[in-house]
């Protein structure tokens, strides 16, 4: 009987933890967080148009993770700072060939890819990802893609210069600062006895911490904390 209770328990705890999926009814609080209402990947779009998705659509495929990216440009020349949207029910890295629609709706074949009418993204499983794996893949293509031959809705081309690194703003509804990140991984003494990190990790995060400082950055700063976190992020 006490063992049916425990496995009781943990089956009611382990769901209480679960990742909360997104949805359209969530569409007022993140568009208040400052979600973009309408949106567009970044990609080569040489001869098609891009697929600009409204954050109704991010949210009615409930997606496990939805980021908000920051990223300083200029635009006609113009510098500003574009915000992006991640959805990880989205196959962001995908090919031109996965991502070509003609004009009926109808996938394009490889010889006929300057027929595509727009590229759109495919929908996949994200069950099995994790927020780590999420977050590296949003930032490595919201930093490396060039964005080319963008237009607005309207036919207004938007020339994307002077890209500089991306940022996560917001994954879901909780604000993403790697200054917090960093003290979650701090010292052991620094932490509850329950969550201590192993000697090992304890060793390679003092490691880190000790590169970045002689790449320049300085303790207990973002930057800093940025730099540790990909350090351990590219040890895992």
């Amino acid at each position: 009987m006490l063992k049916f209770i425990f496995i009781f328990i943990v089956f009611l705890s382990s769901q209480c933890f679960a990742e909360k999926r997104l949805g359209p009814s969530d569409y007022q609080e993140l568009v208040n967080l400052g979600y973009n209402k309408i949106d567009a990947y970044a990609d080569d779009y040489s001869r098609t148009k891009a697929y600009w998705f409204k954050l109704e659509e991010h949210l009615e495929i409930k997606p496990k993770y939805l980021a908000l990216l920051s990223q300083k440009m200029k635009v006609n020349g113009k510098e500003t700072i574009n915000q992006h949207i991640y959805n990880s029910k989205h196959h962001f890295f995908g090919d031109k060939k996965s991502k070509c629609v003609g004009k009926k709706g109808v996938v394009v074949g490889p010889l006929n890819l300057s027929k595509c009418d727009y590229l759109k993204v495919k929908v996949v499983d994200d069950e099995d990802l994790d927020k780590d794996t999420f977050i590296n893949m949003a930032l490595d293509h919201c930093s490396e893609t060039k964005v080319k031959n963008l237009k607005t809705q309207n036919g207004k081309d938007l020339k994307i210069s002077d890209t500089k690194k991306c940022n996560i703003k917001f994954i879901n509804f909780s604000k993403y600062e790697f200054a917090k990140v960093l003290k979650k991984v701090g010292k052991d003494e620094d932490r509850p006895e329950q969550q201590k990190l192993s000697g090992k990790k304890t060793k390679n995060l003092d490691q880190f911490k000790k590169q970045c400082e002689e790449l320049g950055f300085k303790p207990n700063t973002e930057k800093f904390g940025e730099c540790v976190l990909r350090l351990l992020e590219s040890s895992n």
